[in-house]
């Protein structure tokens, strides 16, 4: 099982290097992935090879600092999101909350699950209203798998006063928590190469209108020059006039849609 759990860890790691690639700004993401991952691989390493030693400690020191690092990311985007909001009631009420309930939780902490309880609720909290602002799946996917994070650590703190049949629930939210982590990686991979599209085509849209609309107007002016300059002594036969009109008429159409894309 803790195998089946670092594998989806370092899957979605690597995931997330491929999306860091393209987004710098991903930075803080990354390195929230990357120490969750190295908290998982040690957990599992020490089932394995040493059951009973100390790596379980040493990889909550990462999980602490993968839920820190988050924390700070989300809340990044959080205060550049809404922070020029005029109707911040609701904005300022959550950035007093993170006040009132990171500091109590980092002077007198209880134990380092309900420490990341504590930033995965509040990040969960304002991934959900980033995407709803935004409308990006990829924060409503982050939200959701911090929902998993809540679920899987209140069953270990369930467990450790004394109901040990909630160590299988806890597990099964665990691998939960890493699936739902590596397809947050990819539909954040998904939606940047939606944007990098969108990108595309609206350049490849001003570039086709602009160019073709420059030949069309050369032709057009050459057509009424042709035609309506008396000095060239030049008649064009009835059928050919309609079909360069017609033919200029299409071209038209032609700019016309590929700027309506």
């Amino acid at each position: 099982m803790s195998i089946l759990i670092a594998l989806l860890g370092i899957l979605a790691s690597i995931m997330m290097i491929i999306v860091y690639r393209k987004q710098r700004e991903l930075k803080l993401l990354l390195l929230s992935y990357l120490n969750t991952t190295i908290g998982v691989v040690i957990s599992a390493l020490n089932d394995i090879f040493t059951p009973g030693a100390i790596g379980h400690e040493i990889s909550r020191i990462f999980y602490i600092l993968g839920s820190l690092i988050l924390f700070i990311s989300v809340f990044k985007e959080y205060s550049q999101t809404f922070r020029k909001r005029k109707d911040n009631f609701l904005n300022n009420n959550l950035e007093l909350s993170v006040v009132v309930i990171i500091t109590p939780s980092l002077i007198i902490t209880i134990s380092l699950e309900i420490l990341i309880i504590t930033f995965c609720l509040i990040s969960a909290m304002m991934s959900f209203r980033i995407a709803k602002k935004k409308r990006k799946y990829a924060n409503a996917f982050l939200g959701m798998c911090l929902c998993t994070v809540l679920s899987a650590l209140s069953l270990t703190i369930v467990e450790s006063l004394g109901f040990e049949e909630m160590r299988l629930f806890a597990l099964g939210m665990d691998i939960i928590f890493f699936t739902m982590l590596f397809i947050t990686a990819i539909v954040i991979f998904l939606e940047q190469k939606l944007i990098t599209t969108e990108a595309d085509k609206t350049i490849m849209k001003d570039k086709y209108s602009h160019d073709l609309g420059n030949i069309l107007h050369t032709i057009s002016l050459s057509y009424e020059l042709i035609k309506n300059d008396d000095k060239t002594n030049i008649t064009l036969p009835k059928e050919l006039d309609e079909l360069i009109q017609k033919k200029i008429e299409e071209a038209s159409n032609v700019v016309r849609f590929i700027r309506s894309l």
